[in-house]
């Protein structure tokens, strides 16, 4: 494919156009908008449905998974001292989620 551009020399001023509003005086309808801090929270959270409680109710929670609270202990320690930090890790984790097809 090519490309042959129309204009490669320098732009005149009788190339600039302006917009109509650029070149009018400032009115009455035209003020200026101070902003207003905003008071919602900007922070993340997380939501549990009462059916998403009530599933994991019915499932027993993580202990039932196999995730004893002494194991999740172990891998939050691993996760915080950076023991997954590595590429190989990453690159482990980016397959099996492709494997698993949850993507």
């Amino acid at each position: 494919m090519n490309i042959y551009p129309k204009h490669t020399g320098p732009i005149g001023q009788d190339a600039i156009r302006t917009s109509p509003l650029a070149d009018s005086a400032p009115s009455d309808a035209t003020r200026a908008v101070t902003p207003v801090p905003s008071s919602t929270d900007r922070s993340d959270k997380v939501s549990i449905s009462d059916a998403g409680r009530a599933l994991a109710a019915r499932d027993g929670g993580p202990v039932s998974a196999g995730l004893d609270p002494a194991r999740a202990e172990r891998i939050r320690e691993r996760v915080l001292n950076g023991a997954y930090d590595t590429l190989e890790v990453v690159d482990a984790v980016a397959r099996r989620l492709l494997a698993s097809g949850d993507l």
